[in-house]
């Protein structure tokens, strides 16, 4: 696959399925969603993709649900199912909406015992809570200082563990700090504030290159395109807790101000990239590799 050299400096591996979801949500959503496949490789191109890679990887997400084909004559054009709208508007919602830092100082609370001959079941329920942005306080039981999602009881009902679970939202009187008390809870927090850190470190300099007029086109698309994936599958594990909460030194708002910052900058030029090379079903063009 691609090379992707920021995301193994910063410390994560990104999953492919994130890059094609990401140039979605950048560039083909907002041309209609489709694409035509020798687009495609021409984009991921600027990322360090192989036309091999791409055709593998789009095959999988096809198989997957996550892609959906049509072909006019020999060219074959790529959309989104509803499926990976869905992931696209996730990470999308994630990376574009701040964190809000109002909180009443309460915390929801789950315990749980679920016997061990359905420990199948326990380890659902983990993971959705994991998912809600709970933080382990204890064995069987969670913390939040955010209320339960609306779906919660549902999905609870859904896998079978409703009966063996209580919810409180309740205040913490001590002894312990709240910021000790999720630093237990949330052990990965401080690998998350580094990656934050790395994050500035690796893309301030891309936005001082643009400003000293040493990127052309396709460089900005690709610096636009890591620079959302990177930031997006950081932010995708951040339990976006109140800054109340987390270490006065906190780098989620540098980070988020530069995201943002070279989102902006790097718009015009990467853009002028994306419609040099991209193709609708109207389009004809007999220089072009046939698909």
């Amino acid at each position: 696959m691609g090379k992707r050299r920021s995301s193994q400096r910063l410390g994560t591996q990104v999953h492919p399925h994130t890059i094609i979801f990401s140039l979605y949500g950048q560039h083909v959503l907002p041309r209609g969603g489709e694409i035509w496949i020798g687009s495609l490789i021409r984009a991921l191109a600027a990322l360090d993709f192989s036309p091999g890679a791409v055709r593998a990887l789009v095959s999988r997400m096809q198989r997957k649900g996550l892609l959906q084909s049509q072909r006019v004559g020999r060219r074959s054009f790529y959309r989104l199912t509803g499926l990976g709208l869905e992931d696209v508007h996730r990470g999308g919602n994630r990376a574009f909406i701040p964190p809000d830092d109002e909180w009443d100082g309460h915390w929801t609370v789950v315990t749980y015992s679920v016997p061990e001959e359905r420990r199948e079941r326990r380890d659902a329920l983990r993971s959705a809570l994991k998912c809600w942005r709970f933080g382990a306080l204890a064995p069987g039981t969670w913390i939040s200082p955010h209320p339960l999602p609306p779906e919660a009881e549902g999905k609870w009902r859904e896998i079978g563990v409703w009966e063996h679970l209580e919810v409180f939202r309740a205040e913490h009187l001590g002894p312990s700090d709240p910021r000790a008390l999720v630093s237990h809870a949330w052990p990965q927090l401080a690998a998350l504030g580094d990656r934050y850190r790395v994050y500035v470190a690796e893309y301030e300099p891309v936005l001082r290159h643009f400003e000293a007029g040493t990127l052309d086109d396709e460089d900005c698309f690709a610096a636009r395109l890591r620079s959302l994936i990177d930031f997006v599958t950081i932010n995708l594990e951040d339990q976006a807790l109140p800054f109340s909460l987390l270490p006065d030194d906190w780098p989620c708002s540098p980070a988020r101000l530069l995201f943002k910052e070279l989102q902006h900058a790097l718009t015009g030029p990467a853009e002028r990239f994306f419609d040099a090379i991209y193709q609708t079903k109207g389009e004809t063009d007999d220089k072009r590799t046939q698909s």
